[in-house]
């Protein structure tokens, strides 16, 4: 083979191995920059589908309040969404940058590996110049005192992380939190769950139970009544209760005696609003809204003779001819059940309310998905012109999130990023929390609850903060203070590199 062939050949050879390289190279850093835009995309995805969500809630809470400024919340979100894809951007931008680098960094390769093909030959055929161009086959020695290009771009990276450090270290990002509080009131929404929930189980030996609102059942046994000596002959009485306002209790005729009147079980359908949760000298009481199914409230009445009152009450069996009973005249009668169990299908609005004895753990399961968690209560309706007022029932607690924690004092209001209800997602645990004068503690209800949030907020009105804590990216790491230590360092840290850049910028190679 002529010595210009081989040339050629051998130049070509040379490309070829600089281009399989150079695509080998170009094909890593795109695999990497793909995996970083699915990741940026899933995140964008996730943060799309919870703004929806929240709009939805929001819009939901608006029709129901008649309160339309609250349409304008997803806009705000949309401003913080946009900040933070934004944000991730620019995490994708700097690896293109440091693409684009690598490859205009190498591209003089390509420059001493093609050789010259325009050069005379000279006597034996072989042109001094394409030799020359030809690299050798041992790599010329680095020249002393020049820094090679990788260690440059590392160190560079390096002093490029510390540069961008701040953003990263001050920047908002959500992070789960977890508190406990002690309330005397409580409201919440049951959240999105494609089962019902056990809310209460197995609360027996109540001293009395009344459940008002729209409601229709069939009690079986004996009946006696002074009232209306009808009832003596009759073995069952098929009861309506039309209007939300109606209302049964039932109470054990034998104080003396232990009750057997049980609450087995208060079945929560999905996206039931549960409001005025209170816990106050022994008595227990609540208000469900349905949302889409009906609740269902499950009794064991035992065998003991109990006391029954009715009031805005329509009978079957004494609705003959003209005496029609008056539905707004209360009746009492004694009862003494012979079909123990009893399952109520609450369609409607019900408000229920028992005398429980010493509370139990095992009363309230607890791990309740929830939404529009609220430890505030509405004061009375005023004219329409006056500004709404809330009362906190917070008594005391504490909340932590990002290696911080917030005390919460009495009277005090929980907040989210914007002074808005702060965004619980689960209760943990609930429990009836008796007084006791030694500890100086309390009757109320303790809640252990737990959810996901950029900044928390505590302060005595619903807009006003007196304390706050918030999450950064650095924070699933390290702690605020440790975070604040690292200041100092990274100042040196940053000033040590750009001084060293600009001493040695001559010697880079």
């Amino acid at each position: 083979m002529k010595p210009t062939v081989r040339l050629i050949f051998k130049g070509v050879q040379e490309l070829g191995r600089w281009v399989l390289v150079g695509i080998w190279n170009l094909l890593v850093n795109l695999f990497w920059l793909g995996i970083q835009l699915i990741e940026l995309l899933l995140w964008a995805f996730s943060e799309l589908r919870m703004w929806i969500h929240r709009g939805f809630v929001q819009i939901k809470k608006a029709i129901a309040q008649k309160d339309f400024m609250i349409l304008f919340v997803p806009f705000k979100w949309l401003l913080l969404g946009i900040w933070q894809f934004a944000f991730q951007g620019f995490w994708l931008l700097i690896h293109l940058i440091e693409l684009m680098v690598w490859y205009m960094t190498h591209l003089p390769t390509l420059t001493r590996t093609v050789p010259p093909l325009g050069n005379s030959l000279g006597k034996s055929g072989i042109s001094k110049p394409r030799l020359q161009s030809i690299p050798p086959e041992d790599p010329p020695r680095k020249q002393q005192g020049r820094l090679p290009q990788d260690r440059y771009r590392a160190i560079a990276l390096i002093a490029l992380c510390l540069a961008v450090l701040p953003l990263v270290t001050f920047v908002r990002f959500p992070h789960p939190f977890e508190g406990s509080i002690l309330v005397e009131e409580l409201s919440f929404q049951y959240g999105e769950s494609p089962q019902s929930f056990v809310l209460f189980e197995g609360i027996s030996g109540l001293r009395q139970m009344a459940i008002a609102g729209k409601q229709s059942f069939t009690l079986t046994g004996r009946f006696e009544s002074a009232n209306d000596p009808r009832l003596n002959q009759l073995s069952s009485l098929t009861v309506d209760l039309p209007a939300a306002e109606s209302e049964w209790e039932i109470t054990p005729v034998e104080a003396d005696r232990r009750s057997e009147l049980t609450l087995k079980r208060l079945w929560l359908r999905q996206h039931t609003l549960v409001e005025q949760f209170s816990y106050d000298r022994s008595r227990l009481q609540l208000v469900l809204q349905p949302a889409i199914r009906p609740n269902v409230l499950e009794l064991d009445f035992g065998n003991q003779p109990l006391r029954v009152s009715l009031r805005g009450y329509q009978i079957t069996e004494l609705q003959s001819g003209s005496s029609r009973p008056n539905p707004d005249t209360a009746l009492e009668f004694t009862w003494i059940p012979e079909e123990t169990g009893l399952t109520l299908t609450l369609r409607e609005q019900a408000a229920i309310s028992a005398i429980v004895p010493k509370p139990s753990t095992q009363w309230i399961p607890g791990n309740l998905n929830v939404e529009d968690v609220r430890f505030y209560r509405r004061q009375p309706a005023q004219p329409a012109t006056d500004p709404q007022i809330y009362e906190s029932t917070a008594i005391a607690g504490q909340i932590g999130m990002a290696r911080q924690s917030l005390q919460i004092s009495q009277n005090d209001f929980l907040m989210g990023e914007t002074a808005t209800d702060l965004e619980i997602e689960k209760f943990d645990t609930i429990a009836l929390v008796l007084s006791n004068p030694q500890e100086n503690n309390p009757t109320g209800i303790q809640v252990q609850f737990s959810g996901t949030e950029t900044q928390i907020q505590v302060g005595p009105e619903p807009t006003v903060s007196t304390q706050s804590i918030q999450g950064n990216f650095l924070n699933r790491w390290f702690s605020q203070e440790t975070l604040l230590a690292l200041i100092p360092v990274w100042a040196v840290g940053l000033a040590f590199f750009l001084y060293w850049g600009i001493n040695n910028f001559s010697k880079i190679g």
